[in-house]
């Protein structure tokens, strides 16, 4: 026919894997009710390992025997397919209606048109399904001493029966730390699970009710026209005990790194098929394999379709999953290109690995004569979005933790609008990137990594990202260095770390002090209780001994500050820049309600609305103990709530609709009147919103009927949290107003160099980070540069 495109013109190149799954879901009728297949996925075009190359001069015979997994090979120039498995390979001469013939409507199509003119290829694979082989012996390895990590092996009774599967990784919700693994292995919530170590199987904490087996395909890749299909996920978590007692890493690996984040439009073929990976399974040791085939479809019941997220195929003579390797975390391992354009000879082992997916499974076929366990996994990345969670990685590169880094540069940002002395204002405006990040660019949490890749942190979040950190170098037993330039910490704490920086951040200040109904209605009454001597005499009240690093000096902060920048404002703008930048974010803790209460993460006393997990432990008897009112509200409110509301446009309107022309407020005079401002502000703050309002709202959003948390949460208290942001924006103009007229500022120096910036903060003895034991030093005697 005139016109008619030849099938050997057609060019596949293009086809996306949103075409390969519409094409597939149009005919997935019409190809499982061949005789003889047994499922699909979709992929890359398989090249049998001794057909022609198109360039190739030689004679182009084309094969015909059966083309398996083991004899074929993706090449440069494989074409998007789908992937057709079949049980039976039957030649095309075998069709046909003679005795002995398979009906012709059994054969499986090469191609598949679509309505609309487009034309997807199938790629028909040998490759009969067989039992999985669970008797081949473990592979030797030396198991850790004490610390637990991923890629042990789990144990668990149920039932009087034993289950084994492998440690993937660790997650947090922010608030307590799980291991991650196969779900079917975990138990009901509440069921101890033992991790095995070199003296033995050890317990470790017991099953969460965070587990997941199947979602709706169209619910996960709402982007991807898949119908009647659910993923399977089947996915459990494990609350542990003590997080003292892991590593985030994988025993055998490079210490593991961010996520590699599925979604519709990062599934690009060509990123994802044929590329290396690397696990470590309980059962196997170190497995290394390929990516074989995306959305594999492995089973239909009542009428839906099940599909895993990836197929991996074992390498070449390498272990091959088995049976306790569920749980088991896939990494990408790409190669690095070569300058000579060489082959990257980097074992998979030492590459630089991306988490990618959760074994779960595993399919056996007869390849060529033997077995072959091919490893069912699903993202872990959608695993995360789905169980809300996030990866632990040793050096975290997350979100900031306190306010978060949005609350902290959102009330830098605005402060500079309601500076009243027009000199200063000029100075601050020509700096605001340096002080903080412009607010049309804050609709999303700034991530930590992004920050320090960039080469300079924006000031008001120094604290937080730079200097509660351990400084550089500090290097892991595995050689990493986890420290960064200008870090103050200096002591672990869980798989983080602390040091004088931390308690520069808070005040547990609503405890009844000197006849005073709270310490900052004590010391407003009679500021001469502004003293390191007093403030001991304060915490030692405390029912629990509180020790040092726990002893928050917030107003002794603000103070130290304010008399720097006095000393900065007249001939030293690099120095009062950056010390201004720098006391946003204490200015923004005195603003955070849950920064000056006992209550900072809820009321440990009392019993949640709802019962949840909890990950406190009884620390003589190592029992679990119940959760406790408001546990996790911390991080559900000052990170999460606020991300959200600031996504959803909703956070600035409601600081600004409290913010007037300028700040309004009476000048401090010294650094003792910046402290009292300050705890005047805690004190206004714990008014308007109580840390219990914030608890009690928190605690609702866990009742079924709930909105998700942060929009519940946001709901009920979002007015009043734009209300005390404002009171911190308001009080940080009228500081910096302050500090400059106390110190005869009259120049606006214009805008200062990040590089010199920069080597303020990095400098340990620039607004020096002390306890409460040395604060009084820093604002008697301060040190110079």
């Amino acid at each position: 026919m005139a016109g008619k495109v030849q099938q050997d013109e057609l060019d596949f190149s293009s086809l996306s894997v949103q075409d390969l799954i519409e094409a597939r879901d149009q005919y997935h009728f019409h190809l499982m009710n061949k005789a003889n297949v047994v499922g699909t996925a979709v992929g890359l075009y398989l090249i049998r390992h001794d057909e022609y190359y198109p360039s190739d001069p030689l004679p182009h015979v084309k094969k015909t025997y059966p083309r398996t997994f083991e004899n074929s090979e993706v090449r440069g120039y494989s074409w998007p397919c789908i992937l057709v498995l079949v049980d039976t390979w039957i030649d095309q001469d075998k069709f046909g209606s003679g005795d002995g013939k398979t009906a012709p409507w059994d054969a499986v199509p090469k191609r598949l048109y679509l309505a609309d003119g487009r034309c997807v290829p199938v790629c028909t694979v040998y490759a009969p399904p067989v039992g999985q082989n669970e008797t081949a012996p473990s592979a030797p390895r030396r198991l850790p001493q004490t610390t637990y990590g991923g890629g042990l092996r789990i144990h668990v009774k149920v039932q009087q029966q034993d289950y084994f599967a492998t440690v993937g990784c660790l997650v947090t919700d922010g608030h307590l730390t799980y291991a991650l693994t196969a779900r079917h292995v975990c138990g009901p919530p509440g069921t101890e699970v033992q991790v095995e170590l070199r003296q033995g199987l050890q317990r470790v904490g017991v099953s969460s009710s965070k587990q997941i087996t199947r979602k709706l395909f169209s619910d996960v890749y709402p982007a991807l026209p898949m119908r009647q299909t659910y993923l399977g996920l089947d996915v459990g978590l494990i609350r542990v005990d003590d997080v003292r007692d892991w590593t985030p890493n994988i025993y055998h690996l490079p210490p593991i790194r961010p996520l590699f984040d599925v979604y519709e439009q990062s599934l690009t073929l060509r990123k994802i098929i044929d590329q290396p990976v690397v696990a470590v399974g309980a059962a196997s040791g170190i497995l290394e394999g390929k990516i074989q085939g995306m959305f594999y479809r492995y089973r239909s019941v009542g009428g839906y379709d099940y599909v895993s997220d990836f197929l991996i195929a074992p390498g070449n003579g390498k272990p091959q999953t088995r049976h306790g390797d569920s749980g088991a975390v896939w990494f990408l391992a790409s190669a690095k290109p070569q300058p000579d354009g060489t082959e990257d000879k980097t074992p998979l082992v030492k590459r630089h690995l991306r988490p990618l997916a959760v074994e779960w499974g595993a399919q056996t076929f007869a390849d060529s004569g033997k077995r072959s366990s091919f490893s069912v996994a699903t993202s872990l990345s959608t695993v995360c979005k789905i169980l809300d969670v996030e990866l632990v990685v040793e050096n975290p590169t997350g979100v900031s933790g306190t306010w978060g880094a949005l609350g902290h540069y959102s009330i830098g940002s605005m402060a500079v609008e309601l500076v009243k002395d027009p000199t200063l204002k000029a100075f601050l405006r020509a700096n605001a990137d340096a002080l903080s990040v412009p607010l049309n660019q804050l609709n999303k949490e700034p991530k930590q990594k992004d920050l320090l890749a960039s080469g300079f942190v924006p000031l008001a979040d120094v604290p937080d990202i730079v200097w509660k950190k351990y400084p550089s170098p500090h290097v892991t037993k595995k050689g990493q260095d986890i420290g960064v330039t200008g870090g103050r910490d200096t002591q672990p704490s869980g798989f983080s770390s602390t040091g004088p920086e931390h308690p520069n951040h808070h005040c547990d200040a609503d405890v009844p002090f000197k006849g005073s109904p709270t310490l900052p209605d004590a010391c407003l009454a009679d500021p001469g209780l502004l003293t390191a001597a007093n403030w001991n005499d304060y915490f030692d009240t405390f029912p629990e001994k509180v020790n040092t690093l726990h002893r928050g000096i917030l107003p002794f902060r603000v103070w130290q500050i304010f008399e720097r920048m006095k000393d900065y404002a007249a001939n030293n703008p690099d120095e009062f820049i950056a010390a201004a930048g720098i006391l946003a974010h204490y200015n923004g803790d005195s603003s955070q309600p849950l920064h000056g209460s006992v209550m900072a993460d809820g009321i440990k006393d009392q019993e949640p609305d709802i019962p949840r997990d909890s990950s406190r432990t009884d620390k003589k008897t190592n029992a679990k103990l119940p959760a406790y009112r408001g546990e996790g509200v911390h991080s559900g409110y000052e990170t999460e709530m606020i991300n959200w509301a600031a996504g959803k446009g909703l956070l600035f309107d409601e600081i600004v609709k409290n913010l007037g022309a300028d700040h309004g407020l009476k000048l401090a005079t010294n650094g003792r009147d910046a402290a009292l401002a300050t705890l005047t502000t805690m004190r206004d703050v714990a008014t308007l919103l109580p840390p219990t309002t914030i608890i009690d709202a928190y605690e609702r959003t866990f009742h079924p009927d709930s909105p998700p948390h942060s929009e519940a949460l946001w709901g009920e208290v979002g007015a009043e949290t734009g209300k005390v942001m404002a009171l911190g924006v308001r009080a940080l103009a009228m500081i910096w107003d302050a500090a400059w007229t106390a110190g005869g500022g009259n120049k606006d120096h214009g805008k200062r160099k990040l590089k010199q910036l920069r080597a303020l903060y990095e400098n340990p003895n620039f607004l020096r980070s002390v306890t409460v034991n040395e604060i009084e030093q820093e604002i008697a005697n301060p040190t110079p540069l």
